[in-house]
């Protein structure tokens, strides 16, 4: 339960039975979902820290409660950022799709908790995404002496693009042609993008407007 807790599930798994040597890696498929709050330096410079830290965790809770719901595993809180996989366990589709039903979820409660924070006269908060799906390297990396449970790749990096991106375009998600061929919804067409590290121009699509 602690490991649960601390890691998440899956990787509490390996742990606890032994997983544990450094470079202990294997290949999966998966779904990558990377996000993060917008203008957060901004908003901890101006507010007392026990503040701050609230913010987090009403933020934090919006998007784990919608990954549990869909099966998928936070592998790391990156200061007010989060890594996010769905492990394909031989369905890559349909870790796309859960990973797909997270994302509107997460949105849809985030929508929730700013509604509350404007009837208490608060600034509503604002967040990016990137949703990406490939193949990952998942295990043990790190120093001799502390070791870290992740993902790693060319999949990764490419999220972390899209989250940057998503940023400049002023959109709260952005999802690669490779994932929205995998969960095929009612994506619009943002067109061709160049994305920072990787080359070339790229097909992007925003999440469908909310109703």
């Amino acid at each position: 339960d602690l490991l649960d807790t601390y890691v998440g599930h899956y990787a509490g798994e390996r742990i606890y039975s032994g997983q544990i040597t450094r470079g202990a890696l294997e290949t999966i498929q998966a779904a990558i979902l990377m996000c993060d709050l917008r203008g957060f330096t901004a908003l901890s410079m101006s507010r007392r820290m026990l503040s701050v830290v609230e913010l987090l965790n009403a933020w934090f809770d919006c998007i784990a409660n919608a990954v549990g719901r869909h099966d998928g595993e936070i592998l790391k809180f990156m200061g007010d950022g989060l890594l996010v996989v769905f492990r394909a366990d031989g369905d890559f589709p349909g870790a796309c799709r859960r990973a797909l039903a997270a994302a509107l979820d997460a949105r849809s409660a985030v929508a929730a908790l700013n509604g509350e924070r404007d009837y208490f006269g608060e600034r509503p908060i604002d967040f990016v995404m990137g949703i990406h799906a490939g193949e990952v390297a998942y295990g043990n990396v790190g120093s001799r002496q502390r070791l870290d449970f992740t993902v790693l790749g060319p999949a990764v990096n490419y999220a972390s693009r899209l989250q940057d991106l998503a940023k400049r375009l002023a959109q709260p998600a952005l999802i690669s042609r490779e994932f929205a061929e995998m969960a095929p919804g009612e994506f619009r067409d943002l067109g061709v993008h160049p994305l920072r590290g990787i080359g070339k121009a790229e097909q992007v699509y925003a999440l469908p407007s909310m109703t």
